[in-house]
């Protein structure tokens, strides 16, 4: 792709091109040579069948450094077996992960299209109790995967999706046991290590629509070699997806927005903010509008030709309701509703047991992918486009009108750039992690002793890249064109002092009007950057059962660990001179080293008295110390207390860190485009908003408290459940004041804040020159509150109890209840967003997922059913139509406040069939349906600020924005 070309380090390395080069040679063989690669034939086939069964049995998990079952676990614990996983065959695995209720604005391709200064476009992370991507610990088998961005974001489509075995989902914090970043949770990504014989799938989906058409090839094989001493295990997998780059929906193309009314006033009782349909500009058009003087509403369209435009009956600001909307609106031409994606996974294991008691592995784990969505146009001229009254492109008929008037001076314009055309972001990234580690043990006297230990280099590469973004120096310089006055031609007024410049003239006026030179000189060059994020990791951990006491053995833990994480890139000089309308990608250059060591202990306190089946304590301690931001202590205590076979209590008390990453304190300075809201007068004013770094900042410390009960009656074998209260108090969180809150703030009179908005001077209206430019810095705020309750249920029947030869039927129910999600910045008054459906920081009350299944030896079905509850756009505003109270800053009133809830089903299905002479092959067909009902979004725009115009009318954290969805394809393993 574009951007690719721009990576000076190279994307074929050779560590890189000899793994790819070793999968690709290995796979090819075992396509050739499938039988020589099947399992054991003393495994019976039927049990390889069975394999496939959706139910999850009882599994040992580790969401500590201890090994306990899921629900003798402290800590709630959800278990999701790859069997699951596959049997909804999603295309990427965040898209099955965000299925799961604890799950709350997550990164998706879907929610990050528009991130094209962030760098963040088109990447999967994953968001425990929606308190940030980079408050969730995403480990592989227990240990920290490299970020896939600077800004600590680990894309999760990087793991080798067709090996996991499973997903726990720790949903508590865990940094005593696992490291800072475990604030909100832990989601461990558990391999399957010693996978022997050879699969495959083949897999394509499609919308009813006809578009986001996609594919995925997957193949792995493992294989003992050296009479059992070792073991190979290789994987890759290539994923293409057409992505939905233009958003013609018909939910999205109603012109649903957020406007302030124009016909407020504090006594007159009506809302301040309207929610509307049939919004769009009403000072810019494709082909360009005049916006101000008698000449105000000629407007060009195809080819130049001038017509009067036709207004809508409601004005405010930038915004207009009705009239000519649907020529204006940028919807359908705005963000993609999918970003067009193309990846490649590649995944290598050798293991050889270099002794009775020891074991050495290495691994590498190589990613690639290339994401291209639309952001937006170059929309940035909302009446602030200055044309001279002489511009020699100037249509006849309106220069003679022009000259009739006695005009002088500067016409003042608006338009949406048609013959440039919209932004496109194009970022690609390539993530290399490579392990070695050795595992054992060895015993002293009676105690048996488990170590590991592994160096870890993990090294991530963006190249991303904002393309055909104007470049607004040219562009002025383009636009000034007047007539050369040796040849009579239309040149650049600068061509005439500097003939050499390159400058080509470019119409504003019209459709069509512009040649490929004139567009390329002023949207040819493409705003990009390379990024390189690398970590180093060495650990080691060692435990054991030691000791024992009268109520049972003690099980302890301990580890140290170092890592270092650093950061360069590289940017065009037109990037660092912001000469771009969208990307200006500044690269962050940065270092730190964090030396940490933990213990961990499980001690049973009591066991079969009365009342008392067990009472057990899980501690655990870390000491941590951040070259950049000091010494830190984290701990957490945990007891169960069953009173007996049939009903368990839980709880947990943490203390638990985030300390801040590379970008929180090192950002060069992320530049992006927006508008905020004048309080005062209303308009919307366009601005670049600069985020930066502090070296200042401090660890953020959480204390998480958790209680629960579960039940797993012996009345009702196959039935468990959960119910768990959860609370994490955020204290000194790192968070930003944003752009509206900034200028909201200097607009109530806090200074601090004023210096922030074009370092202390006033908002500027006119367009025509600099952008207004509002500084955002992260600091260490007041506090974050969340808590909620989880709850999990699941009962399964074999169906031979009921006298059927086999088959098994299995509910399984998981839903989060948020009951606060509240902050408190000092600044700003204190918001409670539990129960907001729109933006980046609410969640709804309730989400919920219910799965109905029913599977046998060669077949399998699941009816699933997603909720989210109802809730509001924002706690903060009123809704009243009329009668109103004053509408203020802090509590705005609006006409309509409400967001309906949505309930998806989706149904998926298997068939399983062994073929060959010894049955040793097995056959997968599968077939699912996401939203059968093909159900629309609810609408949720925005406004009056930010960039509401061309952004997609729903939240995809919250609302399906795909439609129905269909898939289908096989799997081969042997």
């Amino acid at each position: 792709m574009l951007s690719r070309a721009f990576y000076r380090v190279g994307s074929d390395s050779p560590a890189q091109c000899g793994l790819a080069f070793a999968v690709a040679s290995v796979l090819a063989s075992a396509l050739v040579a499938g039988p020589a690669l099947a399992q054991d034939a003393s495994t019976p086939a039927a049990e390889t069948a069975a394999a496939g069964s959706s139910q999850l049995d009882t599994v040992v998990v580790t969401g500590s450094r201890l090994v306990r079952d899921g629900y003798e676990a402290p800590t709630p614990l959800t278990v999701v077996g790859s069997e699951q996983v596959a049997q909804q065959a999603t295309p990427n695995l965040i898209d099955y992960l965000t299925t799961l209720p604890a799950f709350s604005g997550n990164y998706t391709p879907q929610s990050s299209t528009q991130n094209v200064s962030a760098g963040t476009a088109g990447t999967s992370a994953v968001n425990l109790r929606n308190l940030g991507t980079n408050r969730t610990l995403v480990l592989i088998d227990g240990q920290r995967s490299v970020p896939s961005t600077v800004t600590g974001l680990v894309d999760i489509n990087t793991i080798p999706a067709q090996l996991i075995e499973r997903v726990e989902v720790v949903t508590g914090g865990a940094s005593a046991a696992y490291g800072s970043d475990a604030v909100s949770g832990v989601v461990n990504f558990i391999l399957d290590k010693k996978f022997t014989g050879f699969k495959s799938e083949v897999s394509g989906g499609i919308t009813s629509y006809g578009d986001n058409a996609s594919y995925r090839v997957a193949m792995s094989m493992g294989t003992p070699f050296a009479d059992g001493r070792g073991h190979l295990l290789l994987s890759g997998q290539q994923q293409q997806q057409e992505g939905i780059l233009d958003g013609d929906r018909p939910w999205n193309t109603k012109g649903w927005q957020i406007i302030n009314n124009p016909n407020y006033t504090a006594t007159n009782g009506q809302p301040r903010r309207l929610l509307l349909p049939q919004i769009a500009p009403q000072n810019m058009t494709p082909g360009g509008i005049i916006t101000q003087g008698p000449l105000r509403g000629t407007a060009f369209g195809q080819g130049g030709a001038p017509y009067q435009f036709q207004y809508g009956d409601l004005i405010s600001g930038s915004a207009m309701q009705g009239g000519a909307w649907r020529s204006t609106s940028l919807h359908e031409i705005g963000q993609s509703i999918e970003p067009k994606l193309s990846a490649q996974n590649l995944f290598a294991r050798l293991s050889y047991q270099v002794s009775d008691n020891v074991e050495a592995y290495i691994q590498s784990n190589w990613y690639s992918n290339d994401n291209i969505s639309h952001a937006y146009p170059n929309d940035q001229y909302f009446g602030g486009m200055m044309v001279s009254v002489n511009n020699p492109f100037m249509p006849a008929s309106v220069a003679a009108r022009v000259q009739a008037l006695g005009l002088t001076g500067n016409l003042n314009m608006g338009s949406s750039l048609a013959d440039v055309g919209g932004v496109v972001i194009d970022t690609g990234r390539e993530v290399l992690r490579n392990v070695i580690g050795l595992n054992g043990g060895f015993t002293v006297g009676d105690v048996d002793w488990n170590w590991d230990a592994y160096y870890q280099r993990g090294e991530s590469r963006a190249s991303e890249s904002a393309v055909n973004s104007l470049n607004l120096v040219r562009y002025r310089e383009a636009l000034d064109s007047v007539l050369d006055p040796n040849t009579g031609a239309i040149v650049c007024r600068s061509t005439l002092t500097t003939p050499n410049n390159g400058c080509v003239p470019y119409n504003p006026f019209g459709i069509g009007v512009n040649s490929a030179a004139a567009i390329d000189y002023v949207a040819g060059q493409i705003s990009h950057r390379n990024q390189t994020f690398k970590q180093d990791v060495v650990a080691a951990s060692i435990s054991a059962t030691p000791f024992s006491s009268w109520a049972g053995p003690i099980s302890i833990a301990t580890g140290l660990e170092h890592r270092r994480e650093s950061a360069s890139g590289w940017s065009t000089p037109q990037d660092l001179a912001a000469e771009f309308f969208a990307g200006n990608y500044r690269p962050t250059f940065g270092k730190f080293n964090v030396t940490e060591g933990f213990f961990e202990t499980a001690v049973p306190l009591a066991a079969d008295l009365p009342f008392v089946r067990a009472l057990d304590l899980n501690a655990a301690v870390r000491l941590t110390d951040y070259s950049t931001s000091g010494f830190v202590t984290t701990w957490k205590a945990g007891l169960t207390y069953s009173v007996n076979d049939d009903v368990r209590f839980r709880f947990t008390r943490s203390r638990d860190i985030r300390a801040p990453n590379i970008n929180d304190l090192f950002n060069a300075g992320a530049l992006q485009n927006n508008q905020v809201n004048n309080p005062v007068d209303g308009l919307n004013y366009l601005t670049e908003d600069v985020t930066t770094g502090n070296p200042n900042l401090k660890p953020e410390k959480a204390d998480s408290t958790g209680f629960g009960v579960v039940f797993q009656p012996s009345f009702a074998p196959g039935l468990s459940a959960s119910v768990d209260y959860w609370e994490i108090d955020l204290k000194d969180a790192i968070n930003t004041v944003g752009r509206q809150a900034v200028v909201d703030l200097c607009f109530q009179g806090n200074q601090q804040f004023c210096q922030l908005i074009n370092d202390g001077q006033p908002l500027r209206l006119d367009n025509s020159g600099p952008r207004n430019t509002i500084r955002i810095t992260p600091i260490n705020l007041a506090q974050q509150l969340v808590k909620g309750l989880d709850i999990e249920a699941g009962y399964s029947l074999p169906l031979t109890t009921l006298g059927f030869d086999d088959g098994r039927v299995s509910f399984r129910l998981i839903a989060t209840h948020f009951m606060k999600n509240y902050r408190n910045d000092t600044f700003t008054v204190p918001t409670d967003t539990a129960g907001e459906n729109y933006g980046n920081t609410g969640s709804p009350d309730w989400r919920w997922t219910a799965v109905l299944g029913y599977d046998n030896v060669s077949f399998n079905s699941a009816l699933t059913v997603r909720g989210v509850s109802a809730g509001v756009y924002s706690n903060t505003l009123i809704e009243c139509t009329s009668n109103c109270p004053e509408s203020t800053i802090a509590r705005p009133t609006i006409n309509e406040n409400d967001l309906a809830g949505a309930i998806y089903l989706d149904w998926a299905m298997t068939y399983k069939m062994l073929l060959g002479a010894s049955q040793d092959t097995q056959v997968e067909l599968f077939f699912n349906v996401k939203n059968i009902a093909n159900k629309d979004p609810v609408i949720a725009v925005g406004g009056p600020g930010g960039v509401p115009f061309d952004t997609v009318s729903t939240n995809a954290n919250v609302y399906d924005s795909l439609g129905r969805v269909f898939r289908a394809g096989f799997r081969v393993k042997m």
